[in-house]
């Protein structure tokens, strides 16, 4: 019986025992965003160069990279005509907003109906990064121009030379 009640007492001793006190804490996290309207870019004029007279000999380098949309060209080369204009685009989005452009360092155009090409070299007017006009909550925009150049062998084969290359823009 001796036993029995110290083995009752070692149970009922284990049974109702203190128990432990666990650590516990807490902490609140905030959620946010910002909405923002789609940044868009819209083109309003294309590249073009005009008339090209090829030099007698040699190579020309034509050019148009200045605000006033001129053509010039070097070495006997001689652009003629009007209608001469750098590619021109407008970025639409929140104003404000840090934007990345995409602009390809060159494209290729084609001679219609042959397989000559010619180089451009793309010459943007902007960097690969721009900041739309305006605050956050308003409309923002920014122009964006792009020039070019490119040689002109005097054995270049005559004709109607173009090709495209796209441009892109994304928030950052």
């Amino acid at each position: 019986m001796r036993h029995m009640m110290k083995l009752g007492v070692f149970v009922a001793g284990t049974l109702f025992a203190a128990p432990a006190f666990a650590q516990s804490d807490t902490d609140t996290a905030t959620g946010s965003t910002t909405i923002v309207r789609p940044v868009t870019i819209t083109k309003t004029a294309d590249l073009a160069f005009g008339k090209i007279v090829r030099p007698p000999s040699g190579t020309s380098a034509v050019s148009m990279t200045d605000a006033s949309d001129t053509v010039s060209a070097d070495n006997g080369g001689l652009a003629v005509g009007s209608g001469t204009s750098r590619a021109k685009f407008t970025i639409n989005g929140e104003g404000a907003q840090v934007v990345a452009l995409t602009v390809p360092a060159t494209f290729d155009m084609t001679r219609s109906g042959g397989s000559e090409t010619l180089t451009v070299t793309l010459d943007p007017d902007l960097g690969t990064t721009t900041t739309l006009s305006s605050t956050l909550g308003s409309a923002g925009t920014k122009p964006l121009n792009i020039g070019g150049t490119f040689s002109v062998p005097s054995t270049t084969v005559t004709g109607l030379y173009s090709g495209t290359f796209d441009v892109s823009v994304a928030y950052q």
